[in-house]
């Protein structure tokens, strides 16, 4: 599957640790995202297995997926990691909305 809208997915192992060394981080109820200010559009959705079996991991992922697709005709460039909490499943779709939204503000990658 190609990245959200038009973002790119993240797969190169050397990426996700350099945005995980040198991103700003903003951490909510439902994840902590990742944002490394970029002139590529990329992002990736991480989920270990703290959060859960593959079936929740699965359905932790779809959902940060769809509530980042929301947002994400008004971010800025840049590459965005969401790395999942455990009892992400349990918190309704409109409030990751607002946590994530609200998690962009605050990196500041908001349009």
């Amino acid at each position: 599957m190609g990245g959200v809208a038009d973002f790119e997915s993240l797969n190169d192992s050397k990426e996700f640790s350099s945005v995980y060394k040198e991103a700003k981080r903003w951490h909510n109820d439902a994840c902590v995202v990742f944002y490394k200010p970029s002139d590529q559009k990329k992002m990736a959705v991480v989920a270990s297995k703290k959060v859960g079996k593959a079936v929740v991991r699965n359905l932790v992922k779809r959902r940060l997926r769809a509530a980042f697709l929301d947002v994400s005709s008004q971010l800025e460039n840049g590459i965005y990691i969401m790395v999942a909490k455990s009892g992400l499943e349990e918190i309704s779709f409109d409030k990751i909305q607002k946590t994530l939204r609200w998690s962009f503000k605050k990196l500041g990658c908001l349009k």
